[in-house]
């Protein structure tokens, strides 16, 4: 009995928001453009609140530099897979090939690491997520500007302009220049830390919501779908246990941060993929991909908490 509460405490807020997304759409009690203005709080506000706080208060080692460079290296090698596999489907849809790399952290990520581990664990998450930031803001968004016809300048300008990155780099310096350790004996380093917390507080919730807004299913474009999950999760896979192998072999890993690793390599592609289609099939076929990537994702993750448990 004790073991099913535990379980119901981290699935069942993970099933209400989403199921309280998923069916504000289908009844039309929120609009796309309140659903738009969740995103742009969780990614201009929430987001880069927790991430600063995290990397202003964190402790820096050599481990943060191998989990970069790991991640960053393992994004291109996933674009790079991509692009191979991605040739031969490229008839049924030419999306496939940024579908094996990136992962939707930022949407997801965070909020079933913390249902799972609670909010004061995100850090081990936010280490991981630092170097596939930089990847997603350099290589990814520059080759799917690439596929629009946009320049290498307005990619540039697309790092440039986004908070996220910023803000981790803003923690990280700050942080390593000693500044939160000065300031730690006035109070003012945990008032830092507790509005960063207050701004994002309700970070999952709003997620979860966001992300059941978007699920939608179409039977027209399932075997498209299908085939994004099946070879996205074969890539994946392999990644994630590379990444496994190249940590335990220069870092001990915590079993929270092996768990961080696992969850970060199962989260569907970013859902910004849908803003780089070229028309509406492209659009259709990402939408539903990404749905049913997000449903595998969630099946995953409570299969991960039963076992936990």
């Amino acid at each position: 009995m004790q073991n099913t509460v535990s379980i119901l405490k981290i699935v069942l807020p993970l099933i209400v928001s989403l199921g309280i997304g998923f069916f504000a759409r289908k009844r039309d009690i929120l609009s796309p453009e309140a659903i738009d203005g969740m995103k742009q709080f969780v990614m201009k506000f929430a987001l880069p609140a927790l991430l600063f706080g995290l990397f202003f208060t964190a402790e820096y080692s050599a481990s943060i530099l191998i989990y970069a460079v790991t991640m960053f290296a393992l994004g291109f090698a996933g674009l790079g897979i991509g692009f191979l596999v991605g040739k031969p489907l490229e008839k049924r849809s030419p999306m496939y090939r940024y579908m094996t790399t990136g992962w939707e952290v930022g949407m997801l990520g965070y909020a079933l690491y913390a249902l799972l581990f609670g909010a004061e664990n995100l850090r081990n998450m936010a280490t991981l997520d630092f170097g596939h930031v930089l990847f997603i803001f350099s290589g990814y968004i520059a080759a799917l500007y690439s596929r629009i016809g946009c320049t290498k300048k307005e990619s540039l300008r697309a790092l440039v302009t986004n908070p996220i990155p910023w803000a981790m780099i803003a923690g990280a310096v700050l942080a390593m220049l000693g500044v939160s350790r000065a300031l730690a004996p006035s109070g003012v380093t945990e008032l830092i830390k507790s509005l960063c917390d207050f701004v994002s507080a309700p970070l999952s919730c709003v997620i979860l919501i966001v992300v059941g807004y978007g699920i939608e299913f179409s039977g027209k474009n399932f075997i498209t779908a299908a085939i994004s999950v099946l070879v996205r999760t074969l890539v994946c896979a392999v990644l994630c246990a590379i990444a496994l192998l190249v940590f335990n072999a220069f870092v001990p890993l915590t079993d929270e941060m092996r768990w961080a690793v696992i969850i970060l390599f199962i989260t569907p592609a970013p859902y910004i993929l849908t803003v780089f289609t070229n028309n509406e099939q492209e659009r259709a076929d990402v939408s539903m991909s990404l749905s049913l990537q997000t449903l595998v994702t969630v099946l995953i993750f409570i299969g991960i908490a039963i076992f936990r448990f």
